[in-house]
Parts: structure tokens; sequence; C-alpha cells
């Protein structure tokens, strides 16, 4: 039987020193990394938009041809079309409407060829988008908590003037779903919110390499579920903040805001903010403002009367000057040392594809669970295998060994279902297996398997999918990616996470001695959220824990044995018993340690700090 510790707590507002051999490296400067000029695709890839009559000349009202051709095949406002998606292709030119753009069910797909080559413009002066105070969206997504991979990417939203009641972006999307090399902008700088993500239930989803110009409020948030995670973002020119968060957990890297508001408020929500430039300022504002917890790293802010607010406690304190890393809220230790970081991690940006559509081999059904196409265009010889957007099949299942000539594999918002009775399944499974030094990429795919035992690279994008990992495995790089089945990290094996949602039942991750790094995570079902054992390396930069079912008492949120940890999360409970009693166990040198928590209660960590 092993002893109890209890943990150890520091005041509310923690501000910590570098410690001797901690890095605090940035992989590259805050904001928004947008696509140059007009991005070429292969045939065939996506319906284009101009099929179904839209013009795209800024001068025709397109608003009815686009909602036709959201609305084919989905008459139904209560079906969730999970099976059927659907996505537009919208090719360069400036697209003028009239009215909201909206759609029935999830997985829906709004692909430009570039926010400075496809643009969809509200035309000046639209009827019912006049009134600041009945907000009228230019696109809303479904409501959750079934809206699905819903997915915006290479697009500009614009506002014309005289639009003051006009949010650009009314977005939900659960589980995945990103907004991705997106602009926002309003022509006069008015307008209600960039994107707004009030609605009920927006997330877990991603917002990077986006944008913002003008409106009250960049990206306005609320609710405490589910986790939103943004990723390269600029925000310019708000009149009331840059990021108005409300009970939300978020979680930002590479923030860049010029503004005279404040860039954050955060009342009543938990945000993490790591590597943020923010400008402009005003001597009677602050750059940041929190009531609640904040875990800031990296953070530069000039022209504001203070760098941050914080009001959780009384008096309130504010913080001046550049912010190495601090902490608005109590962190806990068992066995590690609080006077020092978190641990600190290096975060490595998640490589970037570089390669020609034109050297791009399709994957041809001939019909629904036809797979016979699959193998020649691997042995193509092109770098690029690509499955235009569709619904495939396979009753049994398909196993693909990649070559090492393939880079990328791309499915255009493709689903792939396989059957119960056919072999293994069915599906496809696609083997990583070589030890090349080039990154493979796995993009825009639903429904596939990975096996991954080569020390090969691999990257995957916005993605629902089975991945295994053996060991010898290569690094591993997650954006928006739900995975159907528990992630293990094998020894010496480096994971970067952004987005990531796992809802198995059971262990959901184990680290097994590699390093482990996640910004925002999700889980649903009871069981342990991340084991790591082996001397491994966990990082958790926030996210919701969300069981949603009755929870044993005997099981644990979070559980190392002799390894460095360290956690951020939010865990939601909204009925007796369905949380976690027991948050974190830790054992080291064979004495385990606990830090327990009513399971019938919210539960906020704001920092663990473990044997570091």
């Amino acid at each position: 039987m092993f002893n109890k510790i209890g943990p150890f707590l520091l005041p509310a507002l923690v501000c910590f020193a570098v410690l001797p051999g901690a890095s605090f490296a940035k992989s590259s400067q805050p904001g928004a990394k947008l696509t140059t000029g007009a991005i070429s695709f292969p045939s065939g890839f996506m319906p284009s938009i101009q099929s179904f009559g839209a013009v795209g000349d800024g001068k025709h009202d397109d608003t009815a041809a686009i909602q036709a051709a959201l609305s084919q095949g989905r008459t139904s406002a209560t079906a969730d079309y999970f099976g059927t998606p659907k996505a537009l292709y919208f090719p360069p030119g400036v697209y003028l409407v009239h009215d909201t753009l909206t759609w029935n069910g999830c997985c829906v797909t709004l692909q430009g060829a570039g926010p400075g080559a496809t643009t969809i413009r509200l035309a000046p002066g639209s009827a019912g988008f006049g009134n600041a105070s009945i907000p009228k969206p230019l696109i809303q997504t479904p409501v959750g908590n079934e809206s699905f991979h819903q997915e915006i990417w290479d697009i500009q939203l614009e506002i014309g003037a005289n639009n003051p009641g006009a949010t650009a972006l009314s977005y939900v999307s659960n589980n995945m779903g990103s907004v991705s090399d997106v602009t926002i902008t309003s022509d006069d700088g008015r307008g209600y919110d960039g994107i707004d993500l009030t609605r009920e239930w927006a997330g877990p989803l991603m917002i990077r390499n986006t944008q913002i110009t003008g409106f009250s409020r960049g990206i306005d948030t609320a609710n405490r579920e589910y986790s939103l995670t943004f990723e390269n973002i600029t925000l310019s020119n708000q009149s009331v903040a840059g990021i108005n968060n409300l009970n939300q957990t978020i979680e930002i890297h590479g923030l860049l805001s010029s503004n005279s508001v404040p860039a954050i408020v955060n009342t009543g929500g938990f945000v993490v903010l790591l590597d943020a430039t923010l400008t402009g300022g005003s001597a009677s504002n602050y750059a940041l403002e929190t009531n609640s917890p904040m875990y800031l790293r990296g953070i530069t802010a000039s022209g504001y009367g203070a760098t941050l607010l914080n009001t959780s406690v009384s008096p309130a304190v504010t913080t001046t000057g550049s912010i190495t890393e601090q902490l608005v809220g109590k962190p806990q230790t068992l066995t590690g040392t609080l006077g020092g970081t978190s641990l600190n991690l290096t975060v490595e940006e998640t490589p970037v594809w570089s390669g020609a559509s034109a050297d791009s081999a399709p994957v041809i059904a001939k019909f629904f669970g036809d797979v016979s196409g699959i193998q020649a265009a691997f042995n193509s010889g092109k770098s690029t295998v690509y499955f235009p957007f569709g619904s495939y099949m396979a009753n049994s299942e398909q196993e693909v060994i990649v070559p090492d000539n393939v880079t990328r594999i791309v499915g255009y918002s493709s689903a792939v279902f396989g059957n119960a009775k056919g072999y293994n399944g069915g599906g496809i499974r696609f083997v990583v297996s070589s030890n090349s030094a080039t990154p493979l990429y796995i993009e825009q795919l639903t429904g596939v398997k990975i096996d991954h035992s080569g020390a090969r690279p691999v990257v995957i994008e916005d993605s629902e999918l089975t991945y295994t990992t053996f060991p010898g495995a290569g690094m591993l790089y997650l954006d928006d990616v739900e995975l159907s089945a528990g992630l293990t990290v094998q020894p010496n094996q480096q994971v970067w996470a952004r987005q990531l949602d796992d809802e198995v039942a059971g262990v959901k991750i184990a680290n097994n001695g590699g390093t482990l790094w996640i910004l925002g995570l999700k889980t649903e079902n009871a069981g342990t959220v991340i084991a790591t054992s082996g001397n491994g390396k966990t990082e958790l930069l926030g996210g919701l824990i969300y069981p949603a079912h009755s929870v044993p008492a005997t099981d644990i949120g979070f559980v190392s044995e002799n390894s460095q940890v360290s956690y951020m999360y939010s865990e939601s409970v909204y009925a007796t018993g369905y949380g976690y009693a027991t948050q974190v166990q830790e054992f080291l040198n064979g004495v385990a340690g606990t830090i327990d928590s009513s399971a019938s209660a919210d539960y906020r960590m704001p920092l663990f700090v473990g044997f570091q």
C-alpha cells in the first residue's frame, strides 16, 4: 500500500523565473502565416460552386446559388448527414451575397483558392445586418453538439460597409473542424464579431492562420464546453476586445494583436497563452484582463498601461513589461519544485507540405465499395495520392504500404467506411514502415487507419482516424485530429499535438517513454486520460476533460511513474459521479501520491508539476 502525499500549493499569482537549462524558444514569430496567391488543385478534386450557378465576379448576387449548393440533399434540420459529407470549392473570385449562408448537418467544407484569391463578400448595407443589438452572421454552421467536422479553408470573408450588426462567421464544430488560412475584414471597421463561438456548443475545434481586422470583438467565446484551440492568429482594430472569453477553456499559441483595447478579456474562463506580441495599446487599458485562471508564457506588450490586470485576487494585481512565464491560479505538485516552471518542452512548428498539385495521382473508384484503384495510385510514381471528394468503402481491409516517393495523402474531406463483417472490419490501412527523413502528410480524411512503425516523420491534419504506433516510430504531428482509438507514444518518440480529441474508454493516451506536447486536448468517457511512464515527458497545455458518463472511483485522471509531467486543464462534470475522484496520481521511486477532488463537481488544474 502506497503512502498518500498531499499536494503543495502556491498563492494564486505566481511569476516564475527561468531555471538554468530551461528553454523558452519561439519557433516562429506570432501571427497568421497566410497563403499568398492562388492555390492550385488537381483535376476533379472537389465540386465547384460555379457548377451551381455562382459567378464570383463581385457584381452578381450569388446568394441563391451558394445556398442552393449548401442545401442540396440536406432537407432535414435534425439529420446529422455523417455518412454524406459535403464539400464545395470556391474558385478565385468575389462571391457577392446579401443574406446568411447556412446548412443542415455535419461535415461540410468550404474550400477557397486562398485568402488573397477567393472572397465571400457581404454587400454593403445588406438588409437585416444593420442592428448591432441583433447580430446576424454572414456564414453560420449548425448548432452543436453533433456539428462535426465543419471546415472553412483558404478564403476571405469580407463585410461591406454599413453592416454594423454583421458577424462574419458564427462557428460551431465538434470533435474536429477548423478555420484555416482565412482572413476576415470589415470595410468600415464596424461589425459585431469576426468569429462568434458563443453558441452551444462550440468545440473542440481549431482556428489557425487566421487574420481578423475590425469588428467589436475579433473572436467571441462563451460556455464552458468544449475547448477551443488557436494558433497563429492576427487581430487588429477591434473596438471592445481582440478576444472576449466567457467561461471557455481556450489555448492560444502565436497571437499577434494590434489594438488599443485589450487583446484578451477572460471572464470566468481558463486561458493558456503562449508566444504573443500585443502592440498598439492605450495607457488607460491593459493588454490582458482576467478574473480567473490564466497561464502566460513568452508575452511582450507595448503601449498599454500594464500587461496584465488580475482581478481574481483582492486587491487586484497588475503586471508590467514582458512576461516570461506567469500563472494566475494555484499550481500543485506532489514531488516537483513549484519554484520552477512548467515542463516547458520545445514547441515544434508543424511542418508545412510544399509540393506541386500537378504531381498527383487520384484514387479512382468505379463504384461505392471499389478500392481496386488505390494501389495503382500509390504505384504511379506521383508524390501526392488524393481521393477526389466523396465517400469510399472497403468491405475487407485494404492495406497499402506507403512508398518513400509518396509525400502526401490527401482526402479533400472524403470519408472512408468499413464493414464490420469484412476482414479486420474493412476500411483502408496505410502502413508507414520506412525510415525516410522526408515527412509523410496525411490530410483531410475520415475513417482510415495508420500503422506507424518506421522512423519516417508523419504529419496528420484535419482528420478522424485510427493511429497505431510501434517501437521505432518516428516523429508525429497531429493538428485538429480526432482519434478513434487510444494513442501510444513509443520510447524516444516525439509527438506534438494541437487540438486533439480522443474519446476512447479506458486509457486514452499512454506515453511509454517518449516526449509528448499537447496544445488543447478534449476527452470523453471514463478511464485514464494520460499515463506517462519509462522516464517519459508529457506537457498538456489546456483542454477539457469531459467524462460525460459515470466514472468508477478507481479511475484516475492522470498517472505518471518516474516521469516528468505538467498539466493544465479543465474538467466538466454535470452529474453526480461523472467526474474523477482522483485527478492526479504520481509514482516516484515506488511511493505514490494523489490529488483528489469531488467526483460530482467541475474542476480546474491551472498547473500541475511532477518530478522535474
